[in-house]
């Protein structure tokens, strides 16, 4: 059973299994262009899905990451997110360890590629207008598109759309609620994560 546990500013995970995953809020345009987007169709009990912007894949042991940024696909040290607050998404006997392997190595090969600005806009207006437009450009990756593939080369999300799907979806289906710091406890109630619930 997935669960996902709160990190604030200082605080480091000590143990990680590749194939989890991290959700934070970076502070550039893009990532406010991307909140106030999923703001228009997170609302009411769901608006505490909205306020995670980026999402990245963790690929051993040691927190390293994998993660598609305006620069492109690259890889990353988990301390680079320990200033703020974030998430980290323990997927527990929910991804197998053939799953997690196939979820890695997926993800590690995209290191190199592209940023999918293309992408990201089509996210942006099916999250606006409610119209799926899909513009992804060959060997470009955002960051919940990156996440979701590798999910799904491991065996879940089957009912999710990688070229739809922003961090919020991902916090929705894993129950990652933002909350003030000082309201928010250590770890959220662990979640069911069926595939019913990939559906945006």
């Amino acid at each position: 059973m997935a669960n996902s546990q709160r990190y604030g500013p200082g605080e480091t995970p000590t143990e990680f299994d590749p194939g989890d995953f991290i959700l934070a809020h970076r502070h550039n345009p893009m990532a406010w262009l991307i909140s106030l987007a999923q703001k228009f169709r997170f609302k009411g009990a769901d608006a505490v899905y909205a306020h995670w912007s980026h999402c990245a894949l963790i690929v051993d042991e040691g927190g390293a990451l994998v993660e598609a940024e305006s620069g492109g696909v690259t890889r990353s040290p988990i301390s680079r997110y320990t200033e703020d607050t974030f998430h980290l998404v323990r997927l527990g006997s929910e991804l197998s360890a053939e799953g997690r392997k196939r979820a890695v190595d997926y993800t590690n090969a995209q290191v190199g590629q592209g940023f999918g600005y293309l992408a990201a806009f089509g996210a942006m207006i099916f999250l606006l207008t409610g119209l799926p437009l899909r513009l992804m450009r060959r060997n470009h990756q955002i960051c919940s598109g990156l996440v979701v593939r590798a999910l799904q080369k491991g065996g879940l999300l089957k009912g999710g759309d990688p070229d739809l799907m922003l961090p919020a979806d991902l916090a929705k289906i894993y129950g990652v609620q933002w909350s003030h710091p000082e309201r928010a406890a250590k770890a959220s109630p662990p979640q069911e994560a069926g595939d019913a619930a990939t559906k945006p």
